[in-house]
């Protein structure tokens, strides 16, 4: 995560989450260098686009830099692209709009009030547990990315392992009472930089017996939403960002399982 307080379109914040292929060697360094390029591209552009209006047209400028900084840690390791596979999602949020991104599984939900709508579907492959990656020949093709002239309220970017919980698979919606209690929390929380309590809560809920049982994927989750047109968040899996009077809130987990393998930045 990265909180931009100046930008040629005002404050912006940054959100990044990547979950490795379970099969790839270089899984967590993959998903941990998807994650930084992207949040990288995403200031790079946004300090070089003082003339421009379309953020979509960042999109695959923003992937290619992906694409280009795992290919030359694959050459510098001498390993195969595939060894850093991974998934990614991305999110730019500015006052009057956001531009957001997702290769592979996981999923972007977008909120206002108590109500929750899926901004990208988890991508699936052909077989079971199968997906996509943005280290794939194709990735260009499954890239989904869509900008919104709107404020968003509030948004959760999650990796697999939540999927099952946090969406309802019949109806192809959010599962409200996942992220409800959720947001209350955090709307809650007055102070800016790390809510120290409140993630600690979030990590002993994600990795404890009644989420691990049910899941041994990543858990990856982030959450950040607007209040009094200023955003706070909650992270998962991330990284602490420099706090300002704007910053979010930040949290970090890794829960335990041999068949994890993720990052967010």
């Amino acid at each position: 995560m990265r909180w931009l307080a100046a930008s040629a379109c005002g404050p912006v914040l940054l959100l990044a989450a990547a979950d490795g292929a379970g099969s790839a060697a270089q899984a967590d360094l993959g998903a941990t260098l998807a994650c930084q390029a992207l949040l990288d591209g995403f200031s790079d552009w946004l300090r070089d686009s003082a003339d421009r209006d379309d953020w979509q047209s960042a999109a695959p400028v923003l992937l290619a830099r992906v694409q280009a900084t795992l290919d030359e840690q694959a050459r510098r390791l001498q390993q195969p692209l595939r060894e850093f596979a991974c998934t990614l999602l991305g999110a730019a949020l500015a006052d009057d709009r956001a531009l957001l991104l997702q290769i592979g599984d996981g999923a972007i939900i977008l909120g206002s009030g108590d109500d929750y709508r899926v901004q990208f579907w988890p991508q699936a492959g052909e077989y079971a547990n199968e997906t996509y990656f943005v280290t794939d020949t194709g990735a260009a093709a499954r890239l989904e990315c869509v900008l919104l002239r709107e404020t968003v309220v509030e948004i959760a970017l999650l990796t697999d392992g939540l999927q099952w919980l946090a969406l309802h698979y019949p109806s192809r919606q959010a599962h409200a009472p996942f992220f409800r209690p959720l947001f209350r929390a955090l709307r809650a929380q007055t102070a800016a930089g790390e809510a120290v309590t409140l993630n600690a809560a979030l990590a002993e809920l994600l990795t404890g017996p009644a989420i691990c049982t049910r899941t041994h994927d990543d858990k990856t989750l982030i959450l950040a939403t607007r209040r009094t047109a200023e955003p706070a968040a909650e992270r998962v899996s991330a990284d602490a960002a420099t706090p300002s009077p704007l910053a979010p809130p930040v949290a970090r987990t890794n829960p335990d399982s041999a068949d994890d393998r993720n990052t967010s930045a």
